[in-house]
């Protein structure tokens, strides 16, 4: 037997331990700008033009309303704003011809005709009539104001997307009422995309602002590289995470390769990757 080491044997017994498999973050693919799909009115639902993952244009047509109620609404309204008019209409003629009188009882009171008594009861009817005018007055105003708000309510039964973008969260459910302010939807501009992942605390050290990452998403024959953009503060347990941003580079993007939603591995791009 040998006793010195085969150089072989003795070069692989030293060799050098393999790398250990870079860490992989769960990631999803959103936007930098987006709005809240909502109801403005209190209504029923009664259809609901879009679904999740539907791309939609400014003014798209995404929900309607029922019309039924806020169009008696309306049409009660203009009944009280044409009732109130016709009021304060007969209030100022009213007014008009008390004011014709107080001027006559006037000049006969200078000619000695007329007493003063007559003068100071033409004053507290002319008073008593300018007070009633000015009440009918405000009422046609508040009457007004009314229908008008009926009108805009009237309009918001047909809700339109805000924005282009991809349509996603759709909450709301045809026969519901949503209370206003209730989020139907939300759309997402498509075309500033961004990746968000969590990073553990362990490996809070090694991403860093302008750091590049690269996303695999299932389906997908290549990569998508992104830089970091924005590192959330320290979080306190039980949190133990830190939320992070990075921003695709739109432009070299294959159209359809990349939606909003879509979800993936981010790893940490090392010396090597970031020369891809």
């Amino acid at each position: 037997m040998p006793t010195e080491p085969n150089p072989t044997e003795a070069t692989s017994a030293r060799a050098v331990k393999a790398a250990a498999p870079a860490a992989e973050f769960a990631g999803v693919v959103t936007s930098h700008r987006s709005s809240v799909i909502s109801a403005q009115v209190q209504a029923p639902l009664v259809k609901l033009h879009v679904r999740s993952g539907q791309l939609v244009r400014a003014g798209d047509l995404v929900a309607e309303l029922d019309e039924t109620q806020l169009r008696t609404r309306l049409d009660q309204a203009t009944t009280n704003e044409q009732a109130a008019r016709m009021e304060a209409g007969a209030a100022g003629a009213q007014i008009s011809a008390l004011r014709q009188k107080l001027v006559a009882e006037g000049r006969l009171q200078k000619l000695g005709v007329s007493s003063s008594m007559a003068v100071h009861s033409a004053q507290a009817e002319y008073a008593q009539a300018s007070a009633q005018a000015a009440a009918a007055s405000a009422k046609a105003l508040t009457a007004r104001a009314e229908r008008e708000q009926a009108e805009r309510d009237l309009s918001k039964a047909r809700i339109y997307s805000p924005l282009d973008g991809t349509i996603t969260n759709i909450k709301a459910r045809v026969g519901e009422v949503p209370p206003v302010g209730t989020p139907l939807a939300r759309v997402f501009d498509g075309g500033d995309l961004i990746i968000r992942f969590a990073v553990p605390r362990e490996h809070s050290g090694e991403i860093a602002l302008g750091k590049r990452v690269e996303l695999d998403v299932e389906g997908n024959q290549r990569p998508v590289w992104a830089t970091v953009t924005s590192i959330s503060g320290a979080q306190e347990p039980p949190i133990n995470f830190t939320v992070v941003e990075a921003d695709i580079d739109d432009s070299k993007l294959a159209p359809g390769e990349l939606a909003v939603a879509s979800v993936g591995r981010v790893r940490i791009a090392d010396a090597r990757g970031a020369k891809r």
